[in-house]
């Protein structure tokens, strides 16, 4: 399954901008996710330090990508015990209003996650169980109640406020802005 965030067509990048308590949702109860591989793009941009990115599943069967502390989290459970990963920059923090560019890879067990294409870190999921399912709902750029996701690093309620920015340039295909593949 695929899902993308469209905007008009006839721009040559394509931003999704979340203001306030802003976020995209998109009800997976027709068209659930059975996955044994992933793969998300995204770039952001932002001031704030704490805020949710994505998330999907429920109970011991989600991914949650996040920005906790100005550092990167991603925390991925497919039924038996959580992967999780804190990509921190050498220097400052990604909240610092410039563009930063995200990519989540996993392929049955092992999960990868680049930051700006040099901070990289590998692992893989916990037991036997490989396979994401959700039919639940996939949220970007927060959710009614944050902190109650599992997984969620963010503990009060947060998104991303003020002046977050996801984006995703792509000169083959103008309308994706936020390509994520569930195979």
């Amino acid at each position: 399954m695929h899902v993308y965030i469209c905007f008009p067509l006839g721009k040559e990048e394509y931003i999704a901008t979340f203001k306030g308590s802003e976020y995209f949702c998109y009800d997976l109860s027709q068209n659930p996710i059975q996955s044994s591989s992933d793969e998300i793009t995204l770039s952001f941009k932002t001031l704030q330090r704490n805020g949710l990115m994505l998330h999907t599943g429920k109970s011991a069967d989600y991914v949650n990508l996040a920005l906790k502390n100005g550092a990167v989290s991603l925390v991925i459970n497919l039924g038996s015990g959580a992967f999780e990963a804190l990509v921190e920059p050498v220097n400052g923090k990604f909240n610092d209003n410039a563009w930063h560019d995200v990519k989540v890879t996993r392929n049955l067990r092992q999960v990868t996650i680049s930051v700006d294409g040099i901070l990289t870190t590998t692992g893989y999921t916990q037991e036997d169980y490989t396979m994401l399912g959700s039919d639940d709902f996939f949220y970007v750029g927060g959710s009614p109640s944050t902190a109650d996701l599992p997984g969620s690093p963010i503990r009060t309620e947060s998104t991303f406020a003020e002046d977050p920015v996801f984006a995703e340039s792509n000169a083959q295909t103008s309308q994706l802005v936020f390509p994520v593949t569930f195979n």
